[in-house]
């Protein structure tokens, strides 16, 4: 099972040998793709801020250094005392809005791997040097216009959650939720749907009709121009 943690400030989390061997073979078997890079060594920080934006635009997804996927060659990296203070540095300074990742080592055959777990981002688009990159298959490219408006979310950078940002498309689609199509729709308890939705209302973002169980959450009309 792949895991990662993030710390409750949601700085980076370095720690050792989370992800397995076995885990890695079978990255290494499925191969590059729109959710994994690998590379033979440690990239520059550009480099690594450009991956870090196109995953975070995407659904996420995980950087492997020390591998060569196309000789299935373990090559190993020099981990330093400071690579996660790198790694952190990059995500938070180079990139905008912040990306938390967090950084794994493997070791196998007394070489080490770094694995860099790259979380979906919540509030989309992410840029670096105020380019937009997304991943396309197994490449990282500067994103078309037309891609960077479809990732552009209403509501982000608002403080929310993926699951009030999903809510709130709902609503868009459907005209409405309630707290039992909130629940269903995320797996999520009575108590937690109600704090996340009426969260929404405190913020100003939905309004609310009926009352009790019946109650709706709909978007606000828009202005009259």
């Amino acid at each position: 099972m792949l895991t990662f943690v993030i710390a409750l400030d949601y700085t980076i989390c370095y720690y050792i040998s989370a992800m397995t061997w076995e885990d890695i073979i079978a990255l290494l078997d499925q191969g590059e793709g729109q959710s994994v890079e690998f590379e033979k060594s440690i990239p520059s920080d550009d480099d690594i801020a450009r991956e870090l934006v196109a995953f975070a635009n995407a659904d996420g997804g995980k950087l492997i250094y020390g591998l060569d996927d196309k000789n299935k060659h373990l090559v190993g990296v020099q981990v330093t005392a400071d690579l996660k203070e790198k790694i952190s540095k990059i995500g938070k300074e180079s990139c905008s809005p912040e990306i938390h990742p967090s950084v794994e080592i493997v070791e196998k055959a007394g070489k080490q791997i770094a694995v860099i777990s790259v979380p979906e981002g919540d509030d989309k688009p992410f840029r670096y040097d105020e380019i937009c990159y997304v991943r396309d298959g197994n490449v990282s490219r500067p994103a078309e216009e037309n891609e960077v408006k479809a990732l552009t979310n209403p509501w982000s950078g608002k403080g929310l959650n993926k699951r009030q940002i999903r809510a709130m498309q709902l609503m868009a689609e459907h005209g409405s939720i309630t707290n039992r199509e909130f629940r269903e729709a995320f797996n999520v308890s009575h108590k937690t749907a109600h704090i996340e939705l009426t969260m929404l209302v405190d913020k100003n973002l939905v309004l609310t009709e009926g009352a009790g169980r019946s109650t709706r959450y709909i978007l606000p009309a828009p202005p009259a121009e």
